[in-house]
């Protein structure tokens, strides 16, 4: 997801309502399923874009399909800076979004300053995510593992993302998945680090085992309440090995090495197609020249036996060859 778009989910305190009806609060609401959507003035196309794209259940990896299902959620569409600070005070202002799993509210900025050019369709499915996983596993999970998922679930992961996570390593070694939550709370530059690497962690996991063994991972988790034994009892793995794996496969995916081992490749297939391409227009140019020159040569031999013809006829007609 791009930078200044990070969505932020508080795992506790319920959006407390401080505008008061009448005095810049909601124009109306739309309500698809479950989730409903209030809007301000001139919002109301937003809004109902919103809830078409909500019209068909929203996948939830590893997650039961209704789990968005029961209750109500509730989406406030923030038409401005203003708006937005006062439903969710505190937010930093590098976050594009809040989730409050607990009360089953979002706050949803429409303002282009905390957009960050994320589709709100994206940047909505991703604070349904953190609602989806609150509502399964409840409060025991970290928050790398609460951000990666979210990212899993939106597909907000993008190829900029891979080459911010690129730099990010090159300029500082990998954090332990403990290190990466403390991260969060170290401004915009290690937060965004932050939630590359929760990405990448989580996109692991899944890798591991597929969508049936992430199911499953997510349903021991929820059962034995413990990330570890979870882990020991779907992977065969400690979470400490988890760890290893994982750290291991971000260096082999977006370390340099692989970079430059791709950039020699390359180069090296672009040089061989150059040449070959050369050798063919030298060949080709080379029989062009040797047709021309041939065309030169039947030319100047018919310009010779013409000039002779001619010749011949000027003495023929001046009396100077005499017949039989």
């Amino acid at each position: 997801m791009s930078e200044g778009a990070r969505c932020v989910a508080w795992l506790a305190i319920p959006i407390l309502w401080s505008v008061a009806a009448g005095q810049g609060g909601p124009q109306g609401q739309v309500r698809v399923g479950a989730v409903t959507l209030h809007y301000w003035p001139g919002q109301r196309a937003a809004a109902e874009a919103l809830a078409a794209g909500l019209e068909q259940p929203v996948p939830m990896p590893g997650l039961p399909e209704d789990i968005l299902a029961g209750g109500t959620i509730t989406v406030y569409l923030a038409p401005d800076p203003q708006t937005f600070d006062s439903l969710a005070p505190g937010v930093p202002d590098w976050s594009g979004a809040i989730a409050f799993p607990e009360g089953d509210e979002i706050v949803l900025p429409v303002f282009s300053s905390r957009g960050g050019g994320v589709p709100l369709a994206v940047v909505l499915q991703h604070e349904l995510a953190h609602v989806a996983l609150s509502r399964y596993l409840g409060r025991r999970v970290p928050r790398w593992f609460h951000e990666g998922y979210a990212q899993l679930a939106s597909g907000s992961w993008g190829s900029e993302d891979a080459w911010a996570l690129r730099f990010a390593i090159l300029l500082g070694k990998l954090p332990s998945l403990e290190a990466i939550d403390l991260e969060f709370r170290e401004g915009r530059v290690r937060a965004d680090h932050a939630y590359l690497l929760s990405h990448t962690a989580v996109e692991h996991l899944y890798r591991l085992g597929g969508k049936a063994g992430f199911a499953r991972l997510l349903e021991r988790w929820r059962e034995v309440g413990e990330l570890d034994l979870a882990m020991r009892r779907t992977y065969g793995l400690t979470q400490g090995q988890f760890e290893r794996t994982w750290r291991r496969e971000v260096g082999r995916r977006f370390g340099w090495l692989l970079v430059l081992t791709q950039t020699i490749v390359f180069w090296t297939m672009l040089t061989i197609i150059l040449l070959v391409l050369g050798y063919w227009k030298k060949r080709r140019t080379r029989r062009k020249l040797v047709a021309l020159e041939a065309a030169v040569a039947a030319a100047e031999a018919d310009a010779l036996a013409n000039a002779a013809l001619d010749r011949g006829a000027d003495l023929a007609d001046e009396g100077v060859i005499d017949g039989p």
